[in-house]
């Protein structure tokens, strides 16, 4: 469950992300390359894929090949590097996360790094719209993670150190066809974030940390047959306290007593794949993810839930004949839920500009238990009607017992080979999303009549490649949403309404709608005369329109342009350069064009902000470049890669915000980092 609050305290943008921490870095090609999937391999890659190798080594990514999923088309993280992405106009909690078949909650920390440790990411796939039937509750993107298989005939030991983080991953083979390996990963920032903040407005009551841990034990059967065992999971916690006379309480009396936060995931899994000699691959997964949260905001808001999953999941691929490749699978997932609740806060979501705690009209007490059941069964023929053209119809079954809908969903794309290394590419899709955010549907917090949120995708694209080391895309898309959660607007839309009538309404409803379009630009060069790159340009619109208000704008994650180009080149054979230029439209704000005084239920004053058109306001434009060196030592027995990073190379003060004074009279920008200096060390031992 989340709960809202209308800004973040002075310089949280620094605390929470990346920017600060991260910083402190932080078959042939026609056959694979597919329109919206951005597949990253671990090996030398197609020309419609980019290694995680290359990835790993964008500047800025701090090695963290997921983190660097920032320069490819249609990605965008928002300001303060936020802790997931958003895709093609879509919502970052619209996505949905997979971990080598296996659901999981998330795979970013809170300063948007990712949790998987890079030295066993073997690729990835960015699945941006019109996605196939295999994937389901998601009317965003699907990020699919793999993880590679541990090494059978070889101990390692890997220790991995940087301003950010420190980490050792441990790796042997068990007997002859047996092998592991178990990561465990630590952030390092919070044994000295404190030395770079001069405010005397907070102080952290839990330094902000995170902690994140992977297993896997591969058994290599007889006959292609593979087990494979996993553990996964991850950690993250904070904790600030406010001075009294801050700004954040003067603006927001329901701010005294500071803010605590710690969310937690532990998954385990066993998985069993099989390669058949007649060309069929299965597999079939069962896993249990345990989520913790635990909130307070205040002193009068607490919330802690805890979920339990267990899902099992299978896929079989199945030929037919040679014109014919079938695909069937199933999802079911079982969900336990228990939460615990006092919240004196009025209902949010992320259309409103304002969430403060002190507008709470109500207070709320609530706990339950429930067990939501949810199956989902798909089915998708890919058809080559010819040798230049395919067709691969899809749909997905899906119903749940707590929401009591029932979704049947096709999906369609095509890929047509019109001139020799020239294809156009087309995709459609119908889409569902049960909500992430449990406290819109739960009993006393939320609305359980609420409908699950709904999405039409449809992608249109050419590519070309143009030899063996260059190609292009151009792809266009157009996303339709529907049903989207809103909270109940403030009482002022409500005039008819005396007091018990209004408390009387539902917190949340399925009455906003909305859409997003844009083309994305990308050529990609392979490695030739010792340099590879990429450039991408992409130019979207997103809209949003909430029914109760009648206001219609623009989304929060509406950058029109983002351009990114990204280079390597090898000096010689030790050392690599890197460059990273970013380009984007700047963040969309609603500014306070007034004040009105107000009170708190138990009568505290304060002043209320008046704010002017939602998202009305557009921040300067964002760019950046930053750099990159690696070089790579070779001793007798072991060996050591070092990165050393600089960050927004000629010193652009990026504006990523506002920041108001407590009674809202003066205003000053908030800006990213200027130049930071960076490094990373690992030994391979």
């Amino acid at each position: 469950m989340d709960v809202y609050f209308h800004k973040k305290p002075p310089k949280l943008s620094l605390i929470f992300c990346s920017a600060i921490i991260g910083i402190l870095p932080l078959k042939n090609f026609a056959e694979e390359t597919e329109l919206d999937a951005i597949k990253i391999t671990g090996k030398d890659e197609p020309l419609g894929e980019i290694s995680a190798k290359k990835l790993m080594r964008v500047p800025g990514s701090g090695n963290d090949p997921l983190r660097a999923i920032e320069a490819l088309p249609g990605v965008v993280f928002s300001s303060g590097r936020e802790s997931a992405p958003a895709v093609r106009g879509s919502s970052p909690e619209d996505n949905r996360y997979f971990i080598d078949f296996m659901p999981v909650q998330n795979i970013f920390h809170l300063d948007g790094s990712s949790l998987l440790n890079d030295n066993v990411v073997d690729s990835f796939k960015l699945e941006a719209a019109a996605f196939g039937a295999e994937y389901n509750d998601a009317t965003g993107a699907v990020i699919a993670a793999t993880s590679r298989a541990p090494y059978s005939d070889q101990k390692q030991a890997i220790i991995d150190f940087s301003l950010l983080r420190a980490s050792i991953l441990l790796e042997s083979p068990i007997t002859e066809n047996q092998s592991a390996y178990l990561s465990v990963r630590q952030s390092l920032f919070q044994y000295y974030i404190e030395n770079f903040l001069d405010d005397e407005e907070f102080e952290f009551t839990t330094v902000p940390e995170y902690f994140d841990y992977q297993g896997k034990y591969d058994i290599r059967l007889q006959n292609n047959g593979n087990i494979s065992i996993q553990a996964i999971g991850s950690k993250d916690k904070a904790g600030l306290l406010f001075a009294e006379d801050s700004d954040e309480v003067q603006q927001d009396p329901g701010l005294s007593g500071g803010i605590d936060f710690n969310s937690q995931f532990h998954s385990q899994g066993i998985a069993w794949s099989n390669d058949f000699n007649n060309g069929s691959d299965a597999i079939i997964s069962f896993s249990h993810m345990e989520s913790d949260f635990d909130f307070s905001i205040g002193t009068a808001n607490k919330l802690t839930a805890t979920a339990n999953d267990y899902y099992l999941r299978s896929n079989l691929n199945q030929p037919l004949g040679l014109n014919h490749s079938l695909k069937i699978g199933t999802e079911i997932l079982q969900r336990h839920i228990e939460f615990d609740g006092d919240l004196t806060a009025p209902p949010c979501d992320e259309l409103k500009p304002d969430c403060q705690i002190a507008d709470a009209q109500e207070r709320i007490i609530s706990k339950d238990k429930l067990v939501i059941n949810n199956y989902d069964v798909y089915l998708s023929d890919e058809w080559f009607i010819h040798p230049r053209l395919s067709l691969t119809p899809g749909v997905t079954w899906s119903s749940d017992d707590y929401t009591d809908q029932v979704f049947t969903q096709p999906k369609l794309k095509a890929r047509w080979e019109f001139v020799d290394f020239m294809w156009l590419n087309a995709g459609w899709g119908e889409y569902h999303k049960f909500t992430d955010n449990f406290g819109q549907v739960a009993k006393g917090f939320g609305n359980p009549e609420l409908d699950q949120p709904k999405s039409n995708h449809y992608t249109l694209g050419f590519e070309q490649q143009i030899d063996e080391s260059l190609l292009w895309k151009f792809d266009t898309y157009y996303k339709t949403f529907d049903d989207i959660i809103v909270s109940t607007p403030d009482q002022t839309n409500y005039p008819d309404l005396t007091d018990e009538e209004y408390l009387a309404l539902p917190r949340y409803t399925n009455d906003a709608d909305g859409d997003a379009y844009g083309f994305e630009f990308f050529v990609n060069k392979n490695m030739t005369d010792d340099w590879y790159g990429w450039l991408s340009v992409a130019y979207s619109e997103t809209r949003r329109r909430n029914k109760l208000t009648g206001e219609d704008f623009k989304y929060n994650y509406d950058q029109p342009w983002i351009i990114n180009l990204v280079s390597s080149y090898e000096l010689n054979e030790d050392w690599t350069l890197g460059l990273k230029w970013r380009y984007q439209s700047g963040q969309l704000v609603t500014p306070v064009v007034d004040t009105e005084p107000a009170q708190t239920l138990d009568g505290k004053e304060y002043v209320n902000p008046i704010y002017g058109g939602l998202n009305s306001e557009r921040l300067p434009a964002y760019h950046k470049l930053d750099a990159r060196l690696d070089r790579s030592y070779q001793y007798t027995s072991w060996k050591m890669d070092l990165y050393i990073e600089a960050l927004n190379l000629y010193n652009r003060a990026n504006v990523t915000g506002y920041e108001y004074n407590g009674d809202y009279t003066e205003r000053e920008d908030v800006t990213d980092l200027p130049l930071i200096l960076s490094f990373g060390i690992k030994a391979y031992l």
